[in-house]
């Protein structure tokens, strides 16, 4: 058995938790306790998914920064986006006017430049990001379950087109459900995998701006969108702003910081 089928089996048996498919591997990094009978059940298990490990060649750059990078992706579409310059695109489940807008044009202008817009599938600034995407460019949706399981069922639709036409990667196998740690777990490889990230409008409340004031202090390029005044809407992107993301005033700042970080490359 080769290591790489051991360690998809080991995702299945762990249903994609990392934490506990770590604990297995910290102990025993050639997966010895993994059975051909284990290995078996898990393809079948897996049917016709592709998958996508750390040990592949194809296997994204940004994630083996990570201090967790996902062993395991499974995925549908086209994996040669991840070559492309990749932006992603966060924001309120339920915006404002502004903020839909806003989303509309900063990234309708983006996509004329040829680049993947990344996001969560979730609804509201990330839907509007991804239909953009699927309409006139390309995009790259991080799932918070396994392709059974897609969630919200709402974007069912979107979904499906993003896999026929665009790429879907989760860290999760097929059966298993969404959960609150995965949606968060599934943001951060989002932002992760983004060379920029692009804070449309989020409200204070936002449990991801923990993660985008992560990537703001270890030195990451986060822009966010500065606000009407007094908006509500917003204050968790001005509260960014003031702890040092840059603010965005206009779309080409992104696409030159966007060269800028792949120069550095």
């Amino acid at each position: 058995m080769e290591l790489r089928e051991k360690l998809i089996a080991l995702s299945v048996l762990k249903n994609g938790n990392w934490f506990k498919m770590y604990d297995v591997l910290k102990d025993d990094i050639k997966l010895k306790q993994i059975t051909q009978e284990q290995v078996t059940q898990a393809k079948l298990k897996l049917g016709e998914s592709k998958v996508l490990t750390v040990l592949d060649e194809e296997y994204p750059s940004l994630f083996k920064e990570m201090i967790r990078p996902p062993f395991v992706l499974y995925y549908q579409g086209d994996l040669m986006l991840l070559k492309k310059k990749k932006i992603g695109v966060m924001g309120n489940r339920r915006p404002s006017a502004y903020g839909m807008e806003s989303c509309k044009a900063i990234v309708g202008n983006l996509l004329s430049q040829d680049v993947a817009i990344v996001g969560n599938l979730q609804l509201g600034i990330d839907a509007i990001a991804h239909l953009l995407s699927v309409r006139s460019g390309k995009t790259i949706a991080l799932l918070s379950s396994g392709f059974l399981h897609v969630y919200p069922q709402e974007n069912f639709e979107l979904y499906k087109r993003i896999a026929r036409d665009h790429l879907v990667m989760t860290e999760y196998p097929p059966h298993v459900y969404p959960s609150a740690p995965q949606f968060y777990r599934a943001h951060q490889l989002v932002q992760e995998l983004s060379e920029v990230m692009v804070v449309i409008e989020a409200v204070k409340e936002d449990k991801r701006l923990k993660l985008a004031q992560q990537l703001v202090e270890e030195g990451k390029v986060v822009y966010a969108l500065p606000a009407p005044y007094n908006s509500i809407h917003s204050e968790g992107s001005l509260n960014l702003i003031k702890n040092g993301a840059y603010c965005l005033t206009h779309y080409q700042d992104v696409l030159n910081m966007l060269d800028w970080v792949h120069s550095e490359e």
